[in-house]
């Protein structure tokens, strides 16, 4: 039996939130899933050392998954520096809109000779397929979240297979997402049915997880609205709890 690992939910709300912090989940202090604004204060009320991320997965441009970005490139310029990169993973002009996103942010800084002080790594996406970033071997799948280049995310990770879907509708693009993962981290926007076509429901949500749970998939709920009603072997995430995957 492998070791298990701590996943900290940081956040677990969507774009229109209920109160919950924007979704965000830590993966044993070294894989972030998503950035928004919430994330680093978060991680400062929990007693977590950012300095240990290594990888961030931005699944798309919108900015409650990706605002945070400035937020943690100033904590180097200012706070912190350190030799090992940070691969910082996401669909495509990622890195120019970050930047652009850290000017907006603090016009001064640049001007004035601050930048991040940490090697910055950065693997844009432009289709499917498995990518490498340091010592993880990924696997980007695009979802159906509407007209945006949005991503779902593949890995192993100390013998396990995680799959994270970042937005998406209900599409054929989960079965290869999550097929035979040991952990399924996916979106469930609404908690009342849903004509919206970008998010998930508890209808299409319950279906997929009838099947990730039949093949042992734990199965875990995040990016909520409003908090949906209990669905079976599913674990609806809450702000700050540590689940052990």
């Amino acid at each position: 039996m492998s070791e298990r690992i701590p996943l900290v939910c940081l956040g677990s709300g969507a774009g229109l939130t209920d109160g919950r912090d924007w979704s965000s989940l830590l993966i044993d202090q070294r894989i972030l899933l998503d950035l928004p604004p919430t994330t680093i204060p978060q991680l400062h009320r929990l007693g977590i050392d950012l300095s240990q991320i290594e990888h961030v997965f931005i699944s798309h441009l919108h900015a409650d998954h990706m605002f945070g970005l400035p937020f943690l490139l100033l904590e180097y310029c200012i706070r912190r520096q350190r030799e090992n990169p940070m691969y910082i993973i996401g669909p495509s002009k990622l890195e120019e809109i970050t930047f652009q996103l850290c000017d907006l942010a603090w016009p001064d800084l640049r001007k004035v000779g601050f930048k991040p002080r940490i090697p910055l790594e950065f693997v844009e996406l432009a289709k499917e397929g498995e990518y490498q970033a340091g010592d993880l071997t990924f696997t980007a799948i695009p979802m159906n979240h509407f007209n945006l280049d949005a991503f779902g995310y593949r890995f192993e990770y100390k013998g396990r297979s995680i799959g994270y879907s970042g937005d998406t509708g209900e599409c054929s693009q989960l079965d290869r997402l999550l097929d035979n993962v040991n952990v399924a981290i996916l979106e469930l926007t609404h908690p009342q049915a849903s004509s919206d076509p970008g998010h998930m429901d508890p209808q299409a949500f319950a279906k997929i997880a009838k099947w990730l749970v039949k093949q042992g998939s734990t199965v875990i709920a995040t990016h909520m609205s409003g908090t949906p009603d209990p669905i079976p072997g599913v674990e609806i995430c809450e702000d700050g709890k540590t689940y052990w995957i």
